[in-house]
């Protein structure tokens, strides 16, 4: 169902003496009145689609659609689709929710691109919820989305605004329901293992006895020693003990505290002494839980677990260096000890309670911030300079701690900051050669430039040149000799073309020097060809076709210092049997086109001759004229 899309016409116009009778003006009053009447029944539609309240006539979003949830926006005087967020106040210095979180209707129709009615609270039936929802289909309570503005999702998220429960057959409830997500939190309680991760021990220090875990194994629950490697040095100083949490996958997947401090630990029904005590008996951070009594009676586990002096093989010397952290001095009692008919107990309960917030988990907030190591060239500092790791902080940047890395000689750009140290790179990832382009290092290989056998790509200094490759104009051919061939003057069109006569016998002879310098000089004589092209002119009225012509070649190659070679003796054909035919099909008269003949063997510094003229006996009667305008060659590398 759609709302009331029209409007209410509060004047009607009736007919006035001077109106022309016709049927615009006769039916005009009758149309208003039908347009008030379906107003008044789009009215009444709403009460009885359902219980429902609605605001009309409101500036809206132009993009919000029938559907979309919206919240006012104050500094725009208009609703606009809403979206769960939160803000940082920089004053106040904590996260608020956000003005856009805070749903005040839906869209129910609009008259306008930016007017419309909005649905505040109540049910409705027959709505379509396919601009609201992925699958209107689905029933069950949906949130405010935190990646869509103005849609709804099934799934809670962080910033969690509850919106509406649909049905899923086309009527839903909706009363949204704005709260302070950023306070809601969840209580957790769990048993820990009381028992050591490996087998228990007791030494005998300065006429007292303290626990200690001999062969420690973290593939078991309970407590490992605090500087076992399995924690990666992580253990605050002077724990003794540190929780396996990886054998306890039911605490792991929900921790850390949030914040650590709100976490509780009872031993028996009594509580620890724990986070900001002077002297904690077990510690709470985001890494771990954390024990630091290891006196007799005062570990994680009951003092008899098994016969502490079930052991008398080791000797306190020899058993001194398996004990880690600090020891207290179990002379003087800690701040918790356990009565005596506690010590007497073979069975101990150790429950730890915490809190954890909903959206202010360590997956949406900073919970801590330190350095990675004591040579890393940041340091956190709270505002007043000192060291931190909560709360406001600084960061600090020192590049006296950073080393300079080249990975070659030769390469100046600065590529990366990794580890305290300045990784240097070539400016240029990579460069690699293509068809006409040769490249050679300048230095060292492997120091000053380099080369990958696998990407094809140069590195380092190098050296970049062409290949003398080129395209050729014509006036690098010399026209030896001509055989009943004439330069022609067109004084109509105004150009010079080599004219082929109409039933004679006709060819030219040319001659081509190919450059002994500046070519590559690692291509063999197999990677260069030759090309000869030229442009054909017809002056042949109607259609016409470029004859079939005589084309043939003598190479002269390149004589070595003083080495005599012999004069060629043959000439080569260019194509099959000696003739070429360059294809071309000319439409009407004055006409022109380009054709290049195959490939021909050629080498560096060689001497080309070459034939072009009439094949056959009888040469074509051409009653117009046909002729060359241009003709050049060009020599590739062929890879």
């Amino acid at each position: 169902m759609s709302g009331p899309a029209t409007p209410f016409e509060r004047l009607l116009q009736h007919i006035i003496a001077g109106e022309a009778v016709s049927a615009g003006v006769t039916n005009r009053a009758p149309q208003q009145l039908g347009r008030r009447t379906q107003y008044l029944f789009d009215r009444l539609q709403l009460l009885a689609a359902g219980e429902a309240l609605f605001y009309h006539d409101v500036n809206l979003e132009v993009a919000a659609l029938v559907g979309h949830v919206v919240y006012y926006n104050p500094t725009t005087d208009q609703y606009e689709r809403a979206i769960a967020a939160v803000d940082y106040n920089p004053a106040a210095g904590w996260f608020e929710i956000a003005p856009s979180s805070f749903v005040v209707g839906m869209v129910y129709s609009k008259t306008a691109n930016d007017r419309g009615s909005i649905l505040t609270v109540g049910a409705l039936r027959d709505f379509d919820l396919a601009n609201t929802i992925d699958d209107p289909t689905v029933a069950g309570p949906y949130y405010l989305s935190m990646t869509t503005p103005g849609k709804l999702t099934q799934f809670k998220p962080p910033v969690s605004v509850f919106t509406l429960y649909n049905r899923g057959d086309d009527s839903f409830h909706f009363y949204p329901t704005p709260r302070d997500v950023l306070e809601d939190h969840v209580h957790y309680r769990y048993h820990l293992f009381a028992q050591p991760a490996g087998d228990h021990n007791c030494i005998e220090i300065a006429d007292d006895d303290v626990h200690r875990v001999l062969n420690p194994d973290a593939n078991l629950p309970g407590w490992l020693p605090a500087d076992h490697p399995s924690f990666a040095g992580v253990a605050p100083a002077g724990a003794k003990f540190g929780y396996n949490l990886a054998k306890h996958p039911e605490l792991q997947a929900v921790w850390p505290p949030t914040p650590a401090d709100a976490s509780h630990v009872e031993r028996n029904g009594k509580g620890v002494p724990s986070n900001g005590a002077v002297r904690p008996t077990v510690l709470v951070d985001a890494n771990g839980l954390w024990w630091f009594d290891n006196c007799y009676g005062a570990a994680p586990w009951p003092p008899g677990y098994p016969d502490c002096f079930a052991d008398s093989s080791s000797s306190p010397e020899s058993s001194l260096s398996s004990v880690s952290g600090v020891q207290w001095d179990c002379l003087t009692p800690p701040e918790y000890m356990p009565d005596q008919a506690e010590q007497g107990l073979d069975q101990m309960v150790l429950v730890l309670w915490f809190t954890k917030m909903v959206f202010k988990t360590d997956d949406t907030v900073v919970t801590s911030l330190d350095p990675r190591s004591e040579t890393e060239p940041i340091s956190v500092l709270d505002c007043d300079g000192e060291p931190g790791s909560t709360g406001k902080l600084c960061l600090a940047f020192d590049w006296s701690k950073l080393q300079e890395v080249y990975p070659s000689a030769g390469f100046k750009g600065v590529k990366n900051l990794a580890q305290a140290k300045i990784l240097r790179g070539p400016l240029v990832t990579g460069v690699k050669p293509g068809l006409r382009a040769e490249i050679a290092g300048i230095g060292t290989e492997d120091e000053d430039w380099a080369y990958d056998d696998e990407t094809g790509l140069y590195h380092g200094n190098l050296q970049i040149g062409l290949q003398s490759v080129q395209d050729v104009s014509e006036g690098l051919i010399d026209l030896v000799a001509f055989n009943n061939v004439r330069e022609e003057y067109d004084d109509v069109e105004k150009l010079f073309y080599f004219h082929f006569p109409s039933g004679r016998q006709s060819s030219f002879r040319g001659r081509i020097h190919l450059p002994r310098i500046n070519m590559t000089a690692s291509a063999t004589p197999d990677q260069l060809k030759l090309y000869l092209w030229f442009w054909f002119l017809s002056r042949q009225a109607g259609s016409s076709a470029v004859p079939t012509l005589i084309a043939t070649y003598r190479r002269y190659p390149r004589p070595v210092g003083v080495q005599a070679l012999p004069v060629p003796s043959a000439e080569q054909d260019i194509d099959t049997g000696g003739e070429w035919d360059p294809s071309i099909a000319f439409t009407a008269a004055k006409q022109y086109a380009e054709a290049a003949t195959p490939a021909l063997d050629a080498y560096i510094g060689d001497t080309i001759f070459f034939t072009v003229g009439w094949a056959g006996i009888d040469p074509p009667a051409l009653s117009e004229g046909f002729g060359i305008m241009r003709l050049g060659y060009r020599i590739e590398l062929v890879p």
